[in-house]
């Protein structure tokens, strides 16, 4: 692994904008990121209701919000470095 960018969050908000072009991507974005968020609250939610069908789903959710993500991001022409 290379060396980490001495100022990463301000270098990811000047670049952003170049990295996140694909219409693709964007809309992927749209759907993953709420996808994540929801999953985490179902994991959450499950946890202090004992309940693992939530959990299950919930795992489910994250892996599907970050697959989308991924795909998103392999259809950019210039790769994010995260």
């Amino acid at each position: 692994m290379g060396k980490r960018h001495p100022n990463l969050p301000a270098w990811q908000w000047r670049t952003h904008p170049q990295n996140q072009q694909h219409p693709t991507n964007q809309a992927l974005r749209l759907i993953a990121v709420p996808l994540f968020i929801i999953g985490f609250l179902l994991i959450v939610s499950g946890v202090f209701s004992l309940s693992p069908g939530s959990v299950a789903v919930g795992i489910v959710g994250i892996l599907a919000g970050v697959a989308l993500q991924r795909k998103g991001h392999s259809v950019e022409t210039q790769a994010a470095l995260c």
